[in-house]
């Protein structure tokens, strides 16, 4: 979810890339939604279908930094 994802950027040292193909995928809807600036790159053509190289989160906007305020993340499940 773009949301927790957004929650974890603020907890680690930016720049940062992510490899994961549904974090790639919810970078991508934090970027056009305003909340983070980000380097997408396209995804890659194979043989086997499509590679998605990473991609990288260079900052929180202030958009994104006034949506983890008023969101706070909800409390893990034990």
């Amino acid at each position: 979810m773009p949301l927790s994802l957004l929650h974890q950027l603020a907890r680690v040292a930016l720049p940062v890339s992510l490899t994961d193909g549904a974090d790639v995928d919810s970078v991508r809807m934090l970027a056009l939604a305003g909340h983070v600036k980000a380097d997408i790159p396209r995804p890659v053509r194979t043989l086997r279908g499509y590679h998605q190289p990473p991609a990288t989160v260079v900052a929180i906007t202030p958009l994104g930094q006034r949506m983890i305020e008023r969101f706070p993340r909800e409390p893990e499940a034990a």
